[in-house]
């Protein structure tokens, strides 16, 4: 067990650049579980990013889909190609940025109630952060204040 001379000589050199660093580093690695849990919020849920609808379907969309989508059901956005399955997320400074690749990006926005699809629900963000950020944070503080 490490004297309190030697336990406070270590916490000094965690400075709040170094834990900033090593938190960052681990949320780089979060990138495609992020991208992954706002997919799943916009297929499963047809919420926005403040838990509103992103759109229902029109008569005219049940009639040409000759009713396999009916109208007032929630869209998926499984029907528009690549949206869901190039939607990105990467961390940039102090930021995570979501975004899809996809080409008709813009063509999918027209059609929704929302422009706001990318990102994380506040319940979505206190999820990651209780089951991936305070998990790696404890452990880290334990691997780099406990004992020597």
């Amino acid at each position: 067990m490490a004297t309190f001379l030697q336990a406070q000589q270590k916490a000094k050199r965690q400075t709040p650049q170094k834990i900033k660093s090593e938190l960052f580093r681990f949320i780089r690695t979060l990138e495609k579980e992020l991208a992954d849990v706002n997919v799943n919020r916009l297929h499963d849920y047809s919420q926005d990013v403040d838990g509103n609808p992103i759109g229902f379907y029109s008569p005219g969309t049940e009639s040409i889909t000759n009713g396999r989508k009916k109208e007032g059901q929630p869209f998926d956005l499984k029907d528009t190609g690549e949206f869901l399955e190039s939607l990105f997320s990467e961390v940039r400074n102090d930021s995570i940025f979501f975004d899809t690749k996809d080409e008709k990006k813009k063509e999918v926005l027209i059609n929704l109630l929302s422009k706001d699809i990318f990102g994380l629900t506040d319940e979505d963000l206190r999820e990651v952060i209780d089951s991936k950020i305070s998990p790696f944070f404890l452990k880290y503080l334990r691997k780099n204040l406990h004992d020597i």
